[in-house]
């Protein structure tokens, strides 16, 4: 049977379309789940909260090989492949500078690929339905910085910082006003590292205190930040609907 050819699909890692041909069914985006609230006395409904659910990527593969002796190994291989214990990187073959965090979910039978039966369904789960795109990275030193974080979803900023000897430090989203100040005594050999997405600070690789008013941030769009004291190293991965 002729089939049309698609490009690479790579899962964590590895190369499927060294194995199978492989055709995606995909939405445009993930399910949006709406809720709404009667109000006594009103028409109509309120709009309460929106959200983007995960959901099932099934992808359609067939084996490339043509020699019925080695359709046990490529099956192998490809079993192999997919395996992963926890959410990995998915690129599609329509997008391949951008990502999604994917896991093989459900049956494969992958057992059934053979000459009379040439196709079957891998399922990916996708737990998070943003896309994942360039990994950004700026050195800067203390004052304020303006930055283009890229995408069009808020990022999760990661803060490599060296501190001046024996004065706080602290991190500003200049436009929120939220920020994370590192509390302790600082010395200039000091390593402050602050994951945004964890919510997490540490000082020498140790768990490090922040201010009772610290709030952990995201970047988005043109972001202005203010750092105080020392250089930092600030990196980011674009998000995408």
């Amino acid at each position: 049977m002729q089939r049309n050819q698609h490009d690479r699909i790579i899962f964590n890692g590895h190369d499927l379309s060294r194995l199978v041909y492989c055709k995606v069914h995909r939405p445009i985006m993930a399910d949006v789940s709406a809720t709404f609230e009667s109000v006594p006395g009103r028409h109509g409904e309120v709009f309460k909260s929106a959200f983007r659910a995960g959901y099932d990527l099934p992808v359609e593969v067939w084996l490339r090989s043509e020699d019925r002796r080695r359709v046990s190994d490529v099956r192998h291989k490809l079993a192999s492949a997919l395996w992963s214990d926890e959410p990995a990187p998915l690129y599609l073959p329509d997008d391949p500078t951008r990502y999604l965090m994917a896991i093989v979910t459900g049956a494969t039978d992958l057992d059934e690929i053979t000459d009379d039966c040439p196709t079957t369904i891998v399922t990916f789960h996708i737990g998070d339905p943003d896309f994942y795109g360039q990994k950004r990275r700026v050195e800067v030193s203390a004052g304020n910085v303006f930055i283009n974080v890229g995408g069009n979803r808020p990022a999760h900023l990661h803060v490599t910082a060296r501190p001046e000897a024996g004065k706080p430090w602290r991190i500003t989203n200049v436009d929120t006003g939220e920020f994370v100040a590192v509390t302790g005594q600082l010395a200039q050999s000091s390593v402050i590292r602050i994951d945004m997405e964890q919510e997490r600070a540490t000082v020498n690789s140790q768990t490090a205190p922040v201010s009772i008013d610290s709030d952990y941030f995201e970047i988005n769009g043109r972001c202005h930040l203010n750092i105080t004291g020392g250089t930092a190293v600030l990196e980011w991965r674009e998000r995408w609907l």
